[in-house]
């Protein structure tokens, strides 16, 4: 049997071997263990047959929605006919997007169409039989039409009038229809600033999701890590777990270097077996700092602090293992889930008039909520790489306090010091500017302008 990826990579086509002689032929047009030998995990519980007497006849398009979807493995035993699968799974970056393949008595083809779309076909010759099979049985409160001319899908049918049935020629467009179909995301790090607005995103575009943390699974233990991801089935995986103490991981390597390296390679590895997306966030001091120009996408990493190596790490890892990967770099993040540098501020003003901060480091302060548009926009597409993503714009620590202050309206004196003048455990980058050429050469939005973001920040905090 061979199996063949269409233009969407869940849809296969699969063809039968063949045995011919002076007497006709034999195939065998189903066979479960040679489905299971190519990863395909079906249970077929019915099988369906249908004759439509006219060409130009025109079913679907059908589908069942969740909790009743159903798989088919769609073949033409008289006849030919154009099938096609449409891809209704919120999030995918195949979504609304569809493949047609014409399959006949003649070529034996046949058109695997998983859970999450839609389909239907259109008769190319008179009395066309189609037979196909089901993992899920015949559910009328499940079962949903969608207008076989809707343009939001724009299926190129080749006729413009064809035979429906009434049920069809009733059917609702897309954007009326109720379907509950998406892929689902597994974010890491929920507890966190950025695994938790991501979460919150991916909730508000109503795509499926789960957030872990500790609680759930130890991304260390590669077991576990296996185990759990393995029974979720994720489309996509946002990595945004890590160990970020950069000042303790100077003295805590070893925990630095499990979290960061050896939990990303679990969850990489993992990755690469079940072959789905992955998002791993990195960050800017992966970088030495030097200079005063923004450093590259591409440009040669080199850490100054062990967390920046750890992470750097991490990245070689992805890098290594995977294709289907998103590597995003970010700066000085803050959100309203967990400490940052706004809090630190706002709690050190209640007992203090005066503060001195550091003036020659400089960076884009990142608001998490507008780092998981990006990130969420990103993972809906197949445009892999390496990117920065932080807030348009750059200020020093010093300029990024009295913004804050005066965000909060807290009359707190703030001196610029030199890092040579604040002692740390772990060096800091001096030029943390980030290039977002990637994102521009690919076609993304970048992030607000920083400013404007951390106003967006005391609104949501109400201070």
């Amino acid at each position: 049997m061979n199996i063949t990826k269409t233009e969407i990579d869940e849809v296969l086509i699969i063809e039968p071997r063949v045995f011919g002689d002076h007497r006709g032929w034999f195939t065998e047009t189903y066979s479960k263990q040679k489905l299971k030998e190519n990863g395909i995990f079906i249970d077929f519980v019915q099988d369906n047959h249908s004759m439509s007497a006219q060409r130009g006849t025109l079913r679907g398009l059908h589908f069942q929605k969740n909790p009743k979807a159903q798989s088919k493995l769609v073949r033409c035993t008289k006849g030919e006919i154009f099938d096609v699968a449409v891809d209704l799974r919120k999030g995918s970056d195949t979504y609304k997007k569809w493949v047609g393949v014409e399959l006949s008595e003649d070529n034996k083809k046949q058109l695997l169409i998983p859970k999450g779309f839609a389909h239907g076909f259109f008769t190319l010759t008179d009395d066309v039989e189609v037979q196909y099979k089901v993992d899920e049985y015949y559910s009328k409160e499940h079962d949903r039409s969608i207008r076989f001319d809707d343009p939001e899908i724009g299926i190129e049918w080749g006729i413009e009038n064809p035979i429906l049935s009434d049920k069809d020629l009733d059917a609702s467009l897309l954007k009326d229809s109720d379907v509950n179909f998406s892929i689902k995301v597994l974010v890491t790090g929920v507890k966190g600033q950025l695994g938790y607005d991501v979460v919150k995103r991916l909730n508000a575009h109503g795509i499926k999701n789960i957030g872990v943390d500790i609680d759930d699974f130890d991304i260390v233990n590669k077991n576990q890590t296996e185990e759990f991801i393995l029974k979720y089935k994720p489309d996509v995986i946002v990595h945004c777990a890590a160990y970020t103490s950069v000042d303790k991981a100077e003295d805590d390597k070893d925990k630095c270097y499990a979290i960061n390296v050896e939990g990303t390679r679990n969850i990489t590895e993992v990755c690469k077996k079940i072959d789905v997306k992955m998002v791993y966030i990195s960050t800017d001091y992966v970088f030495n700092g030097e200079g005063t120009e923004e450093q590259s996408e591409h440009k040669v990493t080199k850490p100054i602090n062990y967390y920046g190596y750890s992470k750097e790490q991490g990245e070689v890892i992805v890098r290594e293992l995977l294709e289907k990967y998103f590597i995003i770099r970010t700066s000085w993040v803050y959100g309203n889930n967990g400490n940052n540098f706004v809090k630190t501020m706002l709690k050190l003003a209640e007992t203090r008039d005066e503060l001195n901060v550091i003036n020659d480091q400089i960076g884009a302060p990142t608001y998490t909520p507008d780092l998981a548009v990006l990130i969420c926009d990103m993972i809906q597409t197949t445009k892999y790489g390496t990117y920065h993503g932080v807030n348009e714009g750059y200020c020093s620590w010093y300029d990024f306090a009295v913004d804050i202050f005066d965000n909060a309206n807290a009359d707190i004196k703030v001196n610029p010091i030199l890092t040579s003048e604040y002692s740390t455990r772990a060096k800091r980058p001096l030029n943390s500017r980030l290039s977002k050429l990637e994102l521009d050469k690919n076609g993304f939005t970048r992030l607000p302008e920083w400013k404007d973001a951390l106003a967006r920040y005391f609104q949501e905090i109400q201070i």
